[in-house]
């Protein structure tokens, strides 16, 4: 079946007809809102992958730029991520845009999931510093990837057939924390996903970030040693 034709309910009561195909739906699935009844409901993923990527300097590019550009930019780097992910992270259960960034959670960690975060993350790096970000030399992505412990949930919202999912949980407050201390281009891992022995890294354990890092809060005494950063 290549199309499915899928009737929602408008606020005047009328039915509309929208023809998706398969791909649309599954991608649909994977954001905050569900039309399709996926029964949810709750679930916790022991070793979920959560990476967590933000711009760096766009506070500063807000200030220093007009806003028709802005706005071109910010479009063009939700949209242009966005393909990448659906594209790329074509396993991943879950995305949401935080405004300059981006969540994306895997439900499982192992070899295809990391090597799906790991090319999102690679790809689109490229193409903002060949392409997007070309022009504004201040502006780069930076991340953080971590394998934890997440909690999958879903309200249903009161006057709709619509339900909202979302996650909460260590892994995704772990991954927010660490890309802070990022730099443009740079993605770092938890001692977790480190010790897995899949991802190439590097340690950093000078003073200056031993010190941003004991600043974090929320942090479990494990991920407060040493910083660990991805190698191509």
């Amino acid at each position: 079946m290549d199309h499915l034709i899928q009737e929602l309910n408008t606020s005047e009561s009328k039915n509309i007809n929208l023809e998706l195909d398969i791909g649309a739906i599954e991608g649909l699935k994977k954001m905050p809102v569900d039309m399709f009844d996926g029964h949810f409901l709750g679930e916790a993923h022991t070793d979920a992958l959560v990476l967590c990527v933000d711009v760096r300097n766009f506070s500063d590019f807000l200030c220093s730029q007009e806003d028709d550009t802005v706005f071109m930019l910010i479009k063009e780097f939700t949209s242009n991520l966005l393909s990448c992910i659906n594209q790329f992270g074509y396993g991943c259960s879950y995305y949401k845009f935080l405004g300059d960034g981006v969540l994306v959670i895997w439900d499982e960690t192992n070899k295809d999931t990391i090597s799906e975060a790991l090319y999102i993350f690679d790809s689109y790096t490229d193409f903002l510093d060949e392409e997007l970000f070309k022009p504004f030399d201040s502006l780069g992505l930076a991340g953080a990837l971590v394998k934890e412990k997440v909690f999958k949930y879903e309200i249903s919202a009161e006057v709709s057939q619509l339900k909202y999912r979302d996650y909460v949980g260590y892994g995704i407050n772990l991954a927010c924390r660490l890309q802070a201390l990022a730099g443009a281009n740079e993605l770092i891992l938890n001692e977790t996903l480190a010790k897995s022995d899949m991802i190439p890294y590097k340690i950093n354990e000078s003073p200056e970030i031993i010190k941003e890092l004991h600043i974090l809060k929320g942090l479990m005494e494990d991920d407060r040693k040493r910083v660990l950063f991805y190698t191509k």
